[in-house]
């Protein structure tokens, strides 16, 4: 059997202001238990590893970050509060760009997934003729 998309890991460079941006949404990654914990531990001096099924998630969670009706929500963690910012800010700008980077590692990552998948199918089919 061949590594499920579980299995397949990828790192990408996150730090400085991506990283930040990337730290405030985090909690709300609940079906990746520990993904959060290690975005918060992340310092940005290695590539963040991650599955690519949470590179999935984060994805998903960025997006629906930067489509909120109100805004682009910031967390801030000392005091907690939850504001909504423009999507012209900064902030929103920092996090557009990151979600754009992970999507295209994302569909980079399946594409490699998929080939993987149609090679490994046609080699099981040519053994198939084989014994026939």
């Amino acid at each position: 059997m061949g590594k499920c998309a579980a299995q397949e890991t990828c790192c990408i460079a996150i730090e400085g202001s991506e990283l930040a941006e990337l730290k405030r949404p985090a909690h709300q990654i609940p079906e990746c238990p520990g993904l959060d914990r290690r975005i918060q531990r992340h310092d940005g001096n290695k590539p963040f590893a991650m599955s690519l099924d949470e590179l999935d998630w984060l994805v998903a969670v960025l997006d629906a970050v930067l489509h909120d009706p109100k805004g682009c929500p910031c967390v801030e963690y000392e005091p907690w509060k939850l504001e909504y910012v423009p999507r012209t800010d900064e902030r929103c700008v920092v996090c557009r760009r990151l979600y754009d980077r992970l999507e295209q590692e994302s569909s980079r990552q399946f594409e490699i997934v998929m080939k993987k998948r149609n090679k490994a199918r046609k080699q099981r089919r040519g053994e198939d003729g084989q014994k026939a």
